[in-house]
């Protein structure tokens, strides 16, 4: 499994809006780029895939900008690489078993290979923005 650019900057693009979620005030992509170092106009055309999957609503105008559709608790990982990147698998298996499907080694390497890929969709559907975004424990430690 690889996460591209696009997955990687869409969810430091989310983690940041999760900042601004309470407030329920638009940030501007402008603002994100600068804040997360990512390319202004490349964050333009994640902010619209987001906004087509419906993790974004975009607000147009001069006060305008994006903020979460959903509470942070209500968006996955997983969701948003797919929407962003595609399948997370990147072979489709199924083809593959059939053009080697009378090898014994090919059919068990495509299983073991499907059943890892699984395995890692599994957790990262369990992993939300609000995951990625809770304060470290040890930011709240207290020393004397």
């Amino acid at each position: 499994m690889k996460v591209g650019s696009k997955g990687y900057y869409g969810l430091l693009a989310l983690a940041d809006l999760v900042q601004s979620y309470k407030g329920r005030q638009p940030v501007q992509v402008k603002d994100i780029a600068r804040r997360q170092r990512i390319p202004e106009e490349y964050l333009g055309q994640i902010m619209v895939l987001l906004k087509r999957a419906n993790m974004v609503h975009g607000m147009r105008g001069p006060t305008g900008g994006y903020r979460l559709a959903r509470p942070p608790e209500n968006i996955s990982v997983a969701e948003v690489l797919k929407a962003l990147e595609g399948s997370l698998m990147g072979v489709d298996l199924r083809t593959q078993r059939d053009r080697h499907g009378s090898s014994v080694v090919a059919r068990r390497l495509i299983d073991a290979w499907s059943r890892a890929v699984e395995t890692a969709e599994k957790m990262l559907e369990e992993v939300t923005l609000a995951d990625l975004c809770r304060p470290d424990d040890r930011a709240r430690m207290y020393y004397i």
